[in-house]
């Protein structure tokens, strides 16, 4: 275990914000705090140097703890998020003393410096770190004047124990999030070609929009991913996957393949049919030449039709649920290989943005066409083991 190490604090708790001196460097947090009742993996690999050094750098903005056997976002963290955030109420008898966030904002913060201070000393940060703090700290005159007992709670909340704070942002996972690795790393970390295709999509369909909107990794971007047996709605805030408010729909184009190709029959109205999915499938996809080519294509494009209202309706609602929670959205991206068909051939598109505009949503969406939308996830996961192999071949 590392040398304790004295740090010099002052704790200046706002209603708003906290402004709080470590070793003379200032630091300013918002005074939130959004409590985490369903647990869930961070994809941040602590083996991966490069990710960890990236998240040590911004560890003040995505404090993600274990405090008093209780889990937070914390700070900018949760005032990012789009889960339950609780603040300071203004209009609380019991004073801000009292309140969840004076305690637990100004330790995390202090915590995050000692990991910081720690990782830049070459220090083990997955091991125990101890900090010895020397603080002062205020509270409102007529919180002391109403209540001089308030001075020695709050002082007691930091002396009379010790404080674990335990950061839950690393965690060695292998196994990604459909959509939220097309969301994180093909979409916001884009490959030149696929940023030409992004601008080019963008400068056709949107030319009032600037495209620095749309892409960069510090972006609230929503990725519908439309698969085979299921729909992916994963929303990204600022950069960071959002676990809280993405969402698996258990349904896909697959299931539609399934529901046209029993409604063969009656679209054609003679008893058409085909042996199964996959030769319908074929039929949806061929390029008729005769008269007859052409009727039968005709009668499974119906049948089409007819299957597709109860996916998108789905994907409706879901969309519904996630703009209820997220803030400023920038983009919409729709990718999977489901969504060919559905951008295609019928109005998914004029839905998604109708749904948009209902919720005073000016999130541009984009969708990724034939040569991206089924590959999206896999461009995400190789640049992935791309960063992991060269990391392994660097130590």
């Amino acid at each position: 275990m590392a040398e304790m190490n004295t740090l010099v604090v002052g704790n200046d708790l706002g209603y708003g914000d906290l402004k709080i001196s470590i070793d003379n460097e200032i630091t300013t947090q918002p005074t939130v705090i959004s409590p985490i009742e369903q647990d869930f993996e961070n994809p941040i690999d602590h083996t991966d140097q490069d990710a960890v050094k990236n998240t040590i750098d911004n560890l003040l903005n995505l404090m993600n703890i274990e405090i008093d056997g209780k889990h937070y976002l914390v700070g900018n963290a949760a005032q990012n998020s789009t889960i339950e955030r609780i603040t300071t109420d203004t209009n609380s008898r019991i004073g801000k003393a009292h309140m969840p966030a004076a305690k637990i904002v100004p330790l995390s913060t202090i915590a995050a410096k000692v990991v910081q201070n720690a990782y830049e000393n070459g220090e083990d940060i997955f091991s125990p770190l101890k900090a010895s703090v020397v603080m002062t700290t205020n509270l409102p005159i007529d919180e002391i004047e109403n209540e001089p007992s308030v001075r020695d709670f709050y002082k007691g909340m930091f002396l009379n124990n010790n404080h674990i704070v335990v950061f839950r942002n690393f965690k060695a996972v292998d196994v990604f999030k459909e959509g939220e690795v097309a969301a994180v790393v093909a979409i916001n970390n884009a490959t030149n070609d696929l940023k030409k295709y992004i601008t080019d999509y963008t400068h056709k369909k949107y030319p009032t929009i600037e495209v620095s909107r749309l892409l960069g990794n510090n972006k609230t971007i929503l990725v519908i991913d439309i698969g085979f047996k299921t729909t992916e709605l994963a929303l990204i805030v600022n950069g960071e996957a959002d676990a809280f408010n993405s969402s698996s729909i258990k349904y896909g184009y697959g299931h539609v393949l399934s529901s046209a190709w029993k409604y063969l029959p009656k679209a054609s109205s003679g008893g058409y049919t085909v042996k199964d999915v996959v030769a319908f499938k074929k039929l949806l996809n061929s390029k008729p030449f005769t008269k007859m080519e052409k009727e039968n294509r005709d009668f499974a494009l119906k049948s089409e039709q007819s299957a597709t209202p109860k996916l998108i309706r789905k994907i409706v609602s879901g969309l519904n649920g996630i703009l209820g929670a997220a803030d400023n959205l920038d983009a919409v991206y729709v990718v999977g290989g489901g969504s060919i068909p559905l951008m295609e051939r019928t109005d998914l598109e004029q839905q998604i943005k109708a749904t948009l505009e209902n919720h005073r949503s000016s999130a541009t969406t984009i969708w990724l066409g034939e040569k991206y939308a089924a590959y999206a996830n896999l461009i995400g996961l190789k640049a992935i083991a791309t960063s992991r192999n060269e990391s392994i071949n660097n130590k």
